[in-house]
């Protein structure tokens, strides 16, 4: 089975959600600036709100996703509960299937959220990563 990372981050936040995700499969995380290849089974995708939506980059970077058999969404915000509805907005348009369950913590930002994602945000996303593989990855 073959599983990739990519993430796009420009506070950290989300890089260290990645982190731990790669280290509870024993991978190696990617930013999104590395393409995916045409035979992943599971790809976990991160990335966050800013302002009001996702980056244009990371939008251009799914619509010219390979078809993957599944994408696990997580992300880290400050402000909004999630940036799961936005991503897979852009991955409905390419009827790329989207996994049920996300996972999503608030990230620092500014004076808000300080410490975010803390230990226990990192351990939370090692399990949910074990639990989409477990799920997904047969």
């Amino acid at each position: 089975m073959n599983i990739e990372i990519r993430y796009l981050s420009k506070s950290g936040n989300t890089k260290k959600v990645a982190d731990a995700i790669a280290d509870a499969l024993d991978l190696t995380p990617k930013p999104i600036t590395e393409a995916v290849g045409a035979d992943t089974d599971v790809l976990f995708l991160g990335g966050a709100v800013y302002g009001f939506g996702i980056d244009e980059a990371l939008k251009t970077f799914i619509r010219n996703l390979p078809n993957v058999k599944i994408v696990a969404v997580f992300s880290t915000t400050a402000v909004v509960k999630s940036a799961f509805p936005h991503i897979k907005s852009v991955l409905d348009e390419k009827a790329i299937p989207v996994a049920g369950a996300e996972f999503h913590c608030r990230g620092a930002f500014s004076i808000l959220h300080k410490g975010r994602p803390n230990a226990t945000d990192l351990k939370r996303a090692g399990e949910f990563a074990r639990d989409i593989v477990a799920t997904y990855g047969k």
